[in-house]
């Protein structure tokens, strides 16, 4: 994602992690993203539990906290959620690209070369 925060800053768009780690681990690992966007700490998984992001069906390996990468309109609606569970899952760059190309269309004022649109709407 990193190599995402130009282009999201120049597009008015942002990025938020929520991390399960200590404020130490959590700087740790955005320090070493070199990433500029905020990272929001749920350490006794309250979150995470209250939405139901947590595999508790392997009593063996305990609770397996689930990577979800949410895709949220300017008003913070769900537009699209993705369930990491699976690598296949987690959002290609290419794909998140397309989801905000596509929450953009839907703006009264976005012009898109070959979308047919004027200034108009």
């Amino acid at each position: 994602m990193t190599h995402l925060q130009p282009e999201f800053r120049v597009n008015y768009c942002k990025i938020i992690s929520v991390s399960v780690d200590d404020k130490m681990s959590t700087n740790e690992t955005r320090d070493a993203l070199g990433a500029d966007w905020p990272f929001l700490m749920d350490t006794n998984r309250k979150l995470l539990h209250e939405l139901e992001m947590v595999d508790t069906t392997d009593p063996a390996h305990g609770e397996i906290y689930i990577p979800y990468t949410f895709i949220l309109d300017r008003d913070r609606t769900i537009y699209k959620i993705y369930n990491g569970w699976w690598y296949v899952g987690r959002p290609t760059v290419e794909e998140i690209r397309m989801d905000l190309r596509a929450l953009m269309s839907q703006r009264h004022d976005w012009i898109y070369p070959g979308s047919g649109r004027s200034n108009g709407g």
